[in-house]
């Protein structure tokens, strides 16, 4: 039962700040704790005082969270005896230090020099996270460069602050018959590094399709049989607000109607099986709030438009973090899909693929064994898409379950996060047929 409960506590975390539109949160006097949870009175002060719950190990014997807490909501869990050890003393310093970091940081080249080497070096735009502008203007120049390859969408729909959403089809010159592949990031907009993740797996692609090395012999096999559609970053309101006003927000920036509380949880918007009922919340300040309906956001809107209008996809993947994860349907039942065997093949080799080239540890399970969660988009896409639908998965890059760094991975990991990436991506889609 307190397992249950914990799931939902992690998925239902409050938003403490969520009706601030200016002010930025410092989180002075807030730590990040890995707590072990042993009893339902210490999951409702959790649930009661709107603990931010970052993550959740599924596999440890008792129940060990990574959750930010403020000195009141800490002095309540020591009340209870709750055992602890503190991950980082200081998560207002550290986020002082990453913006100071992005302040000094070095100037984008307006006229980037692409191209991405497989032990791990990559162009120096990798060496840092990057604003929505910069981001969006890096893959328009990378367009330009490659013409024949990429095709750049400024928009596929709006955001609720009217903001563009961008998109790509990415494909080879050579081949025919190509299988289709979804890609995905940024539902997240406190998750970084998930949308740095799939602009290095675009750049890989197009810039190394002409190379004769093993990295450019991958991408044009990659290309010449694969299309590949892309929305790199979808919380383009919620990333905005991460930058300028909240490091750690969540949710996208919907001023729910009749309340002074912003933001629903895109990640859980999209329709599905049982949708709003595990693992999501109909109360607005919630991190995981669903919406008032399926699809109610323009976000999710655009997304799933284009993704139906492209269609039908041998695979898909929506890139998070964090906790190393390779996560496959279902999130709301226990029941696996028919093809479940298939399912776990590839995202075993996703993870084995990443374990061979950087040693790093992804963990391959069903998402409900994580906890149970409805209204993802993974799920979606393999719900909705019936007898065509695709290999789908949720993957959780770096840091690992447990780490201190939490959302905030420090940018000097950005490129190997993304090398060993790229090289499971190789595996996932060569393995994939049409």
């Amino acid at each position: 039962m307190v397992r249950a409960l914990l799931a939902s506590v992690l998925l239902l975390a409050l938003g403490a700040y969520a009706s601030s539109e200016y002010d930025y949160v410092s989180y002075a006097g807030y730590k990040a704790i890995r707590a072990t949870i042993t009893t339902e009175e210490q999951v409702s002060v959790i649930e009661k005082m709107g603990m931010d719950v970052w993550s959740h190990d599924s596999v440890a014997t008792m129940d060990d969270l990574t959750i930010n807490v403020n000195p009141e909501q800490l002095a309540a869990l020591e009340s209870l005896d709750v055992q602890y050890h503190v991950l980082n003393h200081d998560v207002g310093a550290s986020i002082a230090a990453e913006r100071e970091e992005l302040l000094h940081r070095e100037a984008t080249p307006l006229q980037p020099q692409f191209g991405v080497a497989m032990n791990a070096t990559a162009p120096a735009w990798y060496n840092s996270y990057h604003t929505a502008a910069e981001i969006f203007q890096y893959l328009q120049t990378m367009a330009n460069s490659f013409p024949s390859l990429m095709k750049y969408t400024a928009s596929i729909g709006t955001t609720v602050n009217n903001n563009p959403i961008p998109a790509l089809v990415i494909t080879g010159t050579s081949g025919n018959n190509k299988k289709k592949v979804f890609v995905q990031g940024g539902q997240h907009a406190r998750e970084w590094v998930g949308p740095a993740t799939v602009v290095f797996l675009i750049e890989s692609l197009v810039a190394n399709y002409s190379k004769n090395d093993q990295f450019g012999r991958d991408a044009k096999e990659l290309m010449d049989t694969t299309e590949f559609y892309v929305v790199p970053l979808l919380n383009v309101d919620g990333y905005l607000f991460s930058w300028s006003s909240n490091r750690l927000w969540r949710k996208n920036r919907r001023l729910v109607s009749g309340t002074s509380t912003y933001g629903v949880d895109l990640n859980r918007n999209w329709d599905g099986a049982n949708w709003c009922n595990l693992g999501a919340s109909k109360t607005p300040s919630s991190d995981t709030y669903c919406g008032p309906n399926a699809f109610s956001e323009p976000e999710t809107q655009a997304s799933t438009r284009w993704f139906k209008a492209n269609g039908p996809y041998a695979g898909s993947i929506d890139y998070h973090s964090y906790s190393q994860l390779m996560l496959r349907p279902w999130g709301h039942v226990n029941t696996p899909p028919a093809d479940e065997a298939r399912l776990k093949q590839l995202g075993d080799g996703y993870a084995a693929a990443i374990r061979s080239y950087s040693s790093r540890v992804y963990r391959s399970i069903p998402s409900f064994q994580l906890y149970y969660t409805t209204g993802t988009a993974s799920d979606n896409w393999k719900w909705t898409s019936g007898v065509n639908s695709p290999l789908s998965y949720t993957v959780e890059l770096r840091p690992p379950e447990g780490d201190s760094a939490g959302f905030q991975l420090p940018a000097n990991q950005i490129a190997p996060n993304c090398a060993e990436n790229w090289a499971a991506f190789v595996y996932f889609v060569k393995d994939i047929k049409a």
